[in-house]
């Protein structure tokens, strides 16, 4: 279940409430840490797309994780609730019988965010996506 979580840490790394641009397109790194353990950092792409719906309004955040935690975990979690802030956002999941809440705050170009697990994980933009 943990793990599941930590995906979900990855997904949703950049879903923030600045007006403009809270999140940017491009090549992303997050690192995390779940107690003593720090697996190796992840990379990833935030397509245009992608950004737009993070960069949305409430209802459209809300969607977009909605959506990405049915996909990415297959069903088996869902989404309570999600809340958009200024630079912070508030996103309770629920898998089986488990629920975190994961709140993360936002800085432009990085992130940081914890969880009611103790998970931590911090994101920052590297720049464009790399060509495949």
């Amino acid at each position: 279940m943990t793990r599941v979580f930590a995906v979900l840490f990855v997904l949703f790394p950049a879903t923030s409430a600045f007006a403009a641009d809270r999140v940017q397109a491009g090549q992303w790194e997050t690192t995390m840490t779940m107690g003593s353990v720090k697996p190796p950092p992840t990379r990833y792409c935030i397509t245009a797309a992608e950004a737009r719906a993070m960069n949305g309004d409430e209802e459209t955040v809300r969607k977009y994780v909605v959506e990405s935690t049915a996909e990415k975990t297959q069903g088996r979690c869902a989404v309570k609730s999600v809340k958009v802030m200024k630079n912070q956002t508030i996103v309770a999941i629920t898998c089986g019988d488990t629920e975190v809440v994961n709140t993360t705050d936002y800085f432009g170009d990085r992130y940081a965010s914890t969880s009611s697990n103790g998970t931590t994980v911090s994101g920052k933009r590297l720049g464009a996506c790399a060509k495949p």
